[in-house]
């Protein structure tokens, strides 16, 4: 696999490397190991790796030593175990929190996450007396979950493993992309700015370098991805900054003030849940309640009041008020055509 398509890989590599190594390796003796087994890398590039390894606390330390000649050089040493604490000691409602979490994670099945999410849950159960064990599955017996949807279907694991890539080295990614109805499929040039899992999929924002927008990606629809030898430079934007006036995962134009009337018989289930962040809620005598929010008008708004039937009723904007009544003549022209 080339290098710049295959950085995790690269990195195991590079562990496996250093736990072979009784008494450690210059970053320069790393890099010729990893050239000997195909990998076309910088020494640079090494160097990172060993960076982004102590970052997320494995066992790795670097130490100045002097070699034969005399010169002092920074050797880097795995260690062979990690010692997370001295006792891993759960109480029922801990372990119980621990089943959750699996259950909330099984809508990522398919994707490339699950087999590690997996492997580290086994081990922790391979951790829980028999008895904690049986306790355990008699309190989750009485726990069922929405199935939920699963996400990113369709996700190619070459197209995550370099997009994943190209974000971390900071890259420019070449991509066939095509447009969600189908009708345009292109190759894109992205300059990319984080992963979003959102909705049951999974996406990159990334700058279009055709016009110089930042968009939201679906993974599943990109193919042939490659990691450039070109640098992306730009300042990481923030994801909250970026996604603040969107509804779902996709932006419109400038957020505007929605108000919308719920019916009594819609009222406490709106009231229960958090829609957006921005939201505002006021009870009314009738046990109706007026909902407003700061959004942009996305056809994911639109979506969502349309789905709620005649038991919402826009107030304003009248640019939503419009384009929900033409959505809902459509419907309505639809259904009287299939009838008649």
């Amino acid at each position: 696999m080339p290098e710049r398509n295959g950085q995790v890989l690269r990195i195991y590599h590079v562990i496996s490397v250093l736990e072979n190594s009784h008494y450690g390796l210059t970053v320069k003796e790393i890099w010729s190991k990893l050239k000997d087994q195909g990998f076309d890398c910088s020494e640079r590039t090494v160097y990172r790796d060993l960076q982004a390894l102590q970052q997320t606390h494995f066992p790795l330390t670097s130490s100045k030593e002097e070699s034969e000649n005399g010169v002092k050089a920074e050797k880097w040493k795995m260690e062979k175990h990690a010692k997370v604490t001295e006792s891993f000691v759960l109480n029922p409602k801990e372990l119980l929190a621990l089943y959750l979490a699996r259950g909330v994670l099984t809508p990522l099945r398919e994707t490339p996450f699950y087999h590690d999410l997996e492997t580290i849950f086994n081990k922790i159960e391979t951790r829980i007396p028999g008895k904690a064990q049986e306790h355990l599955d008699e309190l989750s017996s009485q726990l069922h979950f929405d199935p939920l949807p699963k996400w990113g279907l369709g996700l190619s694991p070459d197209v995550l493993d370099t997009v994943r890539a190209a974000t971390y080295e900071k890259q420019v990614i070449k991509a066939t992309y095509t447009s969600v109805n189908g009708q345009d499929k292109r190759e894109r040039r992205l300059g990319p700015h984080f992963i979003y899992l959102a909705k049951g999929s999974i996406y990159l924002v990334a700058e279009d370098l055709e016009d110089g927008i930042i968009k939201v990606w679906s993974l599943p629809r990109m193919s042939d991805a490659s990691m450039l030898d070109e640098s992306y430079d730009k300042q990481a934007i923030d994801p909250g900054e970026y996604f603040k006036s969107a509804f779902g995962i996709f932006k419109g134009g400038p957020a505007q003030a929605v108000k919308l009337e719920f019916a009594p018989s819609i009222a406490p289930f709106i009231k229960e849940r958090g829609w957006h962040p921005t939201q505002k809620i006021v009870s009314k005598g009738d046990g109706s309640i007026l909902f407003e929010m700061e959004v942009s008008l996305t056809h994911e708004v639109i979506q969502w009041v349309l789905g709620f039937g005649s038991g919402v009723k826009v107030i304003e904007p009248m640019e939503l008020r419009k384009q929900v009544l033409e959505r809902a003549r459509s419907i309505e022209l639809m259904y009287k055509t299939e009838i008649s």
